[in-house]
């Protein structure tokens, strides 16, 4: 009788080891798999954020080329006004100087 109980606490035993090394080799597992989700959802959202920052600097170099256009179409019109008050005023520079001029030599 006494065997049989020894046999029966060994069998408990090696049940007892075998369902310990089950239970850690499914933590392990579930470990394993908890990293490589973490990993791929990290990477999705990197990748998320790299396509936002690219879009965002697309924008911003194509708000930039606009604003740049408009400033140059700004500065050809203030040049063209510039341009066109000097050469009223040299025409009227000119005459000025000539009749000074005139009325110089009477």
């Amino acid at each position: 009788m006494s065997i049989s109980v020894l046999k029966e606490i060994i069998e408990a035993e090696k049940s007892i080891d075998k369902s310990i090394e089950n239970a850690r080799k499914k933590a392990e597992r579930m470990i394993r798999d908890a990293e490589a989700s973490s990993k791929e959802l990290i990477d999705r959202k990197k990748a998320s954020l790299e396509q936002k920052n690219r879009e965002k600097l697309e924008n911003l170099k194509q708000s930039l080329g606009e604003n740049k256009k408009k400033k140059v179409q700004e500065a050809k019109k203030t040049v063209s006004e510039i341009e066109s008050k000097a050469s009223k005023n040299s025409k009227k520079a000119v005459d000025y100087i000539y009749n000074k001029f005139m009325s110089l030599e009477k």
